[in-house]
């Protein structure tokens, strides 16, 4: 079976038949702890439905999101490589389905083969590249505009328009108050954009929702379409 993940796909394609026998079919459900902060993971995890979200804890415990995993990314890649711990808190934010890999296999085959090399570095720069254009959306871009980019991008990574999400989730993504989250959903739902109860967004219209969306959509958008991971680096 093709898998969904576009990570997991294109390792396949770089090394046909090496990890068929060492992928594994896990449920992850949510609130689950992926990876803690400090620790080396055993497993590489590819979601192909479920959505990661890595957290840093400030002073006075507050939990912000720094990277969100989908259907195109992988928890647990850099320490895989480097043999080094997590920096962040791994968390499941939205249930599904997921593949795993054991990380010393992953390794091993990174280390013999340039091209599974060149995959997993080519996805660890993806990663740091969408953090590092999230601090500039963050610091100049309204809650509104970010939600929507955020439940598009998350539409994408998750390939489903049903989402769920309490205002506390989405509060932690976007890094504000709830009371701030819940004006901005508010507006969205007002223009038929979504639909939001009882801790469920669903996306009715996803071209609505992107002419609220910030102009950061179009550049993060392009990894979590479909057929994304065919645009693979050799």
């Amino acid at each position: 079976m093709i898998p969904r993940n576009h990570l997991l796909l294109a390792l396949y394609r770089a090394q046909p038949g090496a990890f068929s026998t060492h992928v594994r079919e896990v449920t992850l459900s949510y609130g689950d702890t992926v990876f803690e902060e400090g620790t080396i993971p055993r497993s590489v995890v590819f979601p192909e439905g479920a959505l990661l979200s890595s957290l840093t804890a400030t002073a006075d415990g507050r939990m912000v999101e720094v990277a969100a995993l989908g259907q195109e990314d992988a928890a647990g890649v850099l320490s895989c490589l480097t043999a080094e711990p997590e920096t962040c808190r791994t968390v499941v934010r939205i249930g599904g389905p997921a593949k795993t890999i054991p990380a010393q296999v992953l390794k091993t085959a990174a280390d013999a083969d340039e091209g599974v090399r060149r995959v997993l570095l080519h996805s660890i720069r993806r990663v740091a590249a969408r953090t590092e254009h999230e601090l500039a959306c963050n610091a100049l871009h309204d809650v509104t505009s970010r939600l929507a980019k955020w439940l598009l991008l998350t539409r994408g990574r998750t390939g489903e328009d049903r989402l769920a999400l309490t205002q506390e989730d989405m509060a932690v993504f976007l890094g504000v108050q709830r009371t701030t989250v819940n004006a901005s959903a508010v507006t969205l739902k007002a223009a038929g954009a979504i639909k939001y109860s009882r801790g469920v967004v669903h996306v009715l219209d996803p071209a609505r929702l992107e002419a609220f969306a910030c102009e950061c959509y179009a550049h993060a958008g392009a990894d979590t379409e479909p057929g994304a991971g065919s645009r693979q680096v050799a």
